[in-house]
């Protein structure tokens, strides 16, 4: 597959210059830290840390803007567009296209099969993570998630991930698959905390249910970069069907 990358390439570290590692490790624990944070704020509103666990979309989207402007700033410090990731590559268009197609493909079941396994091991029964995450909120924060939720995720989430920690972490680890496996690995694990329920199930469960579909994303926008703006409005589509869920299921 081609290997384009949008934009300047970062640069990799030379002797003598200053290590971009930690910062790289700190942003990749970044969003598993906002949703915490979020979370916090959120239960010291309500007065209740187990009402809080139902407005798990609020959080995320409140992590997505912080994390959408930490991009924005670090792309400038860099003399580079936060947005040109998510511009379309014309001299690849139709290759992208029928690639990311047959990849679109498997999204479904690499998504989904892991839900239905997990949650099948861990309670028997497949209903039982859902009622946990979509719980009765109130009835303004559907509606306005709708709109929200998927756009900021579609903005931040594999930006921060695979469009900025990606490429870097390449530069300094001086190995592809490492950088690779971080994201990928990060990625699944930030959903220990969105929402945060202590129980040791449902933070198994969310911590592996994402794994198969960050890895298929990162593998793929690893050997193909162009792919990045396709997997990140397909993102977008897919988290407004979460909202979805939150309106017919969770909203009163």
């Amino acid at each position: 597959m081609d290997s384009y990358l949008p934009g300047p390439a970062p640069a990799t570290a030379t002797p003598g210059q200053h290590s971009k590692l930690p910062r790289l490790l700190a942003l990749l624990a970044s969003r598993l830290c906002l949703f915490l944070f979020f979370q916090g704020l959120i239960a010291l509103l309500l007065q209740s840390w187990t009402r809080s666990e139902g407005y798990w979309l609020l959080t995320a989207t409140l992590a997505n803007i912080v994390s959408i402007i930490v991009l924005v700033s670090l792309f400038r410090s860099e003399g580079r567009r936060y947005l040109s990731l998510f511009r379309f590559e014309r001299l690849t268009l139709r290759k992208d296209i029928r690639v990311f197609v047959i990849l679109a493909l498997l999204t479904g079941p690499v998504a989904m099969g892991p839900n239905y396994l997990l949650s099948r091991w861990l309670w028997t029964d497949p209903a039982i993570p859902f009622e946990m995450m979509f719980r009765p909120v109130g009835s303004w924060l559907a509606p306005v998630m709708l709109l929200t939720f998927p756009v900021t995720i579609a903005l931040a989430e594999l930006a921060t991930y695979f469009g900025y920690i990606m490429p870097h972490l390449k530069g300094e680890l001086r190995s592809a698959w490492p950088a690779v496996l971080l994201p990928v690995l990060f990625l699944s694990l930030q959903h220990i905390t969105l929402p945060f329920i202590p129980d040791i199930r449902f933070i198994l469960y969310r911590g592996l249910v994402f794994l198969p579909f960050a890895a298929l994303i990162g593998i793929a926008l690893h050997r193909r970069p162009s792919l990045f703006p396709y997997f990140a409005i397909l993102h977008g589509i897919m988290d407004a069907g979460t909202v979805m869920m939150l309106l017919t299921g969770g909203m009163r």
